[in-house]
């Protein structure tokens, strides 16, 4: 048996090298599972479940046409987001990119009226970045 022990015996490096190691940084999107996305995202706060000021304000500026109603409604911390972002066209683009572009499996979406009003915003958006949209558009 004494033997034995020497050929057992073996540096535990080579048991550590062999074992795959996680890649740094977070998973690309597409690898992400519903839990993954949960750690991910903020908790939710009580701000959250209604319109800021700046929301408020943000909205009665919009033109009657483009005002996300439905969104603000039912979706107060994304209408409280897009009211911080508006001022810069590229990252409220960028934003709205995000929310209708399904980058996760298994969403389920907005639902049709909440993602038109999104798209409305995307091209009064598009009309600022532009330059197809009137002075009222670019005031908003």
């Amino acid at each position: 048996m004494r033997k034995l022990l020497p050929l057992l015996r073996f540096p535990l490096t080579l048991l550590r090298a062999a074992a795959p190691t996680p890649p740094k940084g977070p998973k690309p999107p597409e690898l992400m599972t519903d839990s993954d996305w949960v750690r991910h995202r903020a908790p939710r706060r009580h701000r959250d479940e209604v319109l800021s000021d700046a929301a408020v304000a943000w909205l009665a500026r919009l033109p009657d046409d483009f005002r996300p109603d439905l969104l603000a409604a039912r979706y107060p911390r994304i209408a409280n987001r897009m009211a911080l972002l508006w001022r810069d066209p590229g990252l409220i683009e960028e934003y709205l990119d995000d929310l209708l572009v399904a980058r996760r499996p298994n969403r389920q979406g907005f639902a049709p009226e909440v993602a038109s009003d999104l798209r409305s915003l995307q091209v009064l958006n598009e009309h600022r970045l532009y330059g197809a949209g009137d002075q009222d558009d670019r005031a908003a």
